[in-house]
């Protein structure tokens, strides 16, 4: 490795005072000593064109299994869906049916209430309305 000094050596001042600019007086020196380093990087560069084309490679196949998929579950569920619909609308059916029973079953004790209610004041009705024809019926007996 050159010493600090012969690096700053190979650099000369490209015009008057103020922002450095300057470049190489040794472009050949410069060219000899990067060529390796240039020689290491299109190693480096042909790696990395392997590695995308390879990551291109793999995702083009994730995508073409993923598609795969997608369409195998698309078919399967258009398959099963005429069953599905069937098997949801026989709960639905079902759901209703039980529905129906128990209204039928509540309103069928409201009835059996209202019976029974009517029947214990129709005892009472009776009776009143039994008087009230007696009473009648007396008042006109007892009128000439």
């Amino acid at each position: 490795m050159p010493a600090l000094h012969d690096l700053l050596q190979r650099f000369r001042a490209a015009g008057a005072p103020g922002p450095a600019a300057a470049v190489p007086s040794e472009r050949r020196a410069v060219e000899d000593e990067l060529e390796p380093v240039f020689a290491r990087l299109e190693g480096a560069e042909q790696e990395r064109l392997r590695t995308v084309a390879a990551a291109h490679d793999q995702a083009r196949r994730i995508t073409g299994s993923a598609r795969e998929q997608a369409a195998g579950l698309v078919e399967r569920a258009r398959a099963e869906a005429p069953a599905e619909r069937t098997a949801v609308a026989a709960e639905m059916l079902r759901a209703a049916e039980d529905e129906e029973r128990a209204m039928r079953v509540a309103a069928e004790d409201e009835a059996g209430r209202i019976r029974e209610a009517a029947s214990t004041r129709m005892d009472g009705l009776v009776t009143r309305a039994t008087g009230i024809v007696a009473g009648f019926l007396d008042e006109t007996r007892a009128s000439p």
